[in-house]
């Protein structure tokens, strides 16, 4: 797949905080560029400001200075061409899987026979033809993740947030998970910025890793990940990217415990 122009320009975003105690600054001088179809992850300890790098991306908060464009158009607020999928699912629980999937389109004035069969082919997608008239609270943990998937993509979104999606599933769900979304990225052209804890979720999923550093936050490193997929996890490459990762992480913690 050969990679469009740059999906997405963050260029020298800052955000600043009002706190108890004085200002905060949760995010310093960011820059990441996005080609599009590409899948990048972002990394680092708790409180580094890669949510908040995501939700200024989508839209959901404004920078303190600074500037983010998703296809060539400055985000100044949320918009259909960017989705965002969070850990806790988002979905509706008054409403069922088909409805939860449909919900973007029809509120985007889409008519009836394009809803319905918008909502099939996604539902078909993600393989929960069977529980389309299911509410989310009869649905797993992964059922619930992969409706919040398809309900972004029925929206017709191009650059998909994701916010450690994966992070409150157990480890075997967790790896089904990771291969459907890489299967659906391939056979998609999606842009993709993931946010994880998780260094070896990282290094499985991504083209590059975006390493962050905590007080204030601020890019690091922009690591590309060579492997060809699938990827072997106890492969001795991926093993050296675990290493030098869990490097960048440690010996920036250190600095900033000191």
């Amino acid at each position: 797949m050969t990679p469009l122009p740059d999906a997405i320009r963050v260029q020298a975003v800052t955000k600043r905080y009002a706190g108890p105690g004085g200002e905060v600054v949760a995010l310093r001088d960011a820059q990441l560029s996005v080609a599009g179809g590409e899948f990048v992850c972002l990394i680092g300890a708790s409180g580094c400001g890669k949510s908040t790098l995501l939700r200024i991306i989508a839209g959901f908060e404004a920078a303190s200075e600074g500037r983010v464009e998703v296809r060539e158009r400055r985000v100044d607020g949320p918009g259909p061409d960017r989705g965002m999928v969070f850990q806790d699912y988002g979905l509706f629980p008054w409403l069922t899987v088909r409805r939860n999937i449909g919900f973007g389109p029809a509120s985007r004035g889409k008519g009836r026979a394009e809803v319905a069969a918008t909502t099939e082919r996604f539902l078909q997608m993600i393989g929960l033809s069977a529980f389309a008239d299911a509410y989310p609270h009869q649905l797993s943990g992964g059922m619930k993740q992969r409706v919040a998937i398809a309900r972004v993509l029925a929206n017709d979104a191009r650059v998909v947030l994701m916010d450690e999606p994966f992070g409150a599933l157990d480890a075997m769900t967790r790896e089904r998970l990771q291969d459907e979304l890489l299967a659906l990225w391939a056979s998609t052209g999606l842009t993709v910025v993931f946010v994880t804890h998780a260094i070896e979720e990282a290094i499985f999923l991504a083209d590059r890793v975006v390493v962050m550093s905590p007080g204030p936050g601020q890019i690091l490193r922009d690591v590309p990940i060579p492997l060809a997929r699938p990827r072997d996890v106890s492969s001795p490459e991926f093993n050296a990217l675990r290493r030098e990762l869990s490097a960048l992480l440690g010996s920036n913690h250190a600095r900033v415990a000191r």
